[in-house]
């Protein structure tokens, strides 16, 4: 079994699509089992679509108020 280090480097590769197949087996099995490394991901997964969207267009206040609401619910900070 990978680590939560290793399984946190994976995820970043994953974005890139830089993955074999036997990583990502290895990524879904230590997410099944590790709850703080799926937070990530999904917190990771969140905060790059947010930032790919801010990249294509102007958010307003209510969005970026919105947006930073759910940072600090994640416990990101």
């Amino acid at each position: 079994m990978i680590s939560c280090k290793e399984a946190t480097h994976l995820s970043s590769k994953k974005e890139e699509g830089k993955l074999t197949r036997m990583q990502r087996w290895e990524l879904a099995f230590h997410l099944f089992i590790c709850k703080n490394c799926k937070a990530f991901v999904r917190n990771s997964n969140f905060l790059n679509i947010s930032f790919q969207r801010s990249e294509k267009a102007e958010l307003t206040e209510a969005e970026k108020k919105a947006m930073q609401e759910k940072v600090n619910q994640s416990g990101l900070k």
